[in-house]
């Protein structure tokens, strides 16, 4: 696996790994509408694409395709941190050590390329697999954000998770 920065041509890829709307809110809390689409993903692109404190990456496999996606914003030079988010896999690759793979990427990109000393992210509590693969690869939780996301009349808390260099 590799990344590489996002490209528009990826937007309907990773659109096609959000088909369910449970799946979908957990990855985006209401900030796209559902169902989503290429067209949306691309248009935060158009909109983040001269901000220097926001970056998109895709992660491919080995022949090239994209698997994985993320998010970085918010970094903070001068506090050496990042917010990671909107992370997502290839629905078929799930449960395959992908997630896991593209993290330790994700954090080797954050630490030994852009410097940085602490990536945050946050994660609905109702989301074990993913709680268990960021606390895999050296995620900790920090903190609970305080008002909740509230899906179907159910409340989700969002759990803040932290990773800092070793």
């Amino acid at each position: 696996m590799r990344l590489r920065p996002y490209k528009p041509c990826d937007g309907d890829i990773i659109a096609g790994w959000l088909t369910d709307e449970k799946t979908f809110s957990m990855w985006c809390a209401g900030r796209y509408a559902y169902p989503l689409t290429g067209e949306q993903i691309n248009d935060r692109f158009d909109m983040m694409r001269d901000n220097p404190n926001e970056f998109m990456m895709t992660a491919l496999d080995d022949n090239g395709a994209p698997v994985g996606y993320f998010l970085l914003r918010n970094a903070d030079w001068e506090a050496q941190s990042i917010h990671m988010g909107f992370i997502v896999i290839d629905a078929a690759r799930r449960s395959k050590g992908c997630g896991k793979q593209m993290l330790t990427l994700a954090k080797k990109y954050c630490f030994e390329i852009l410097s940085l000393k602490r990536i945050t992210l946050g994660v609905f509590h109702i989301n074990p697999r993913a709680i268990d693969c960021y606390e895999s690869v050296g995620f900790i939780p920090c903190g609970t954000e305080d008002e909740p996301f509230i899906y179907n009349g159910r409340e989700w808390k969002v759990i803040e998770m932290e990773c800092l260099s070793e």
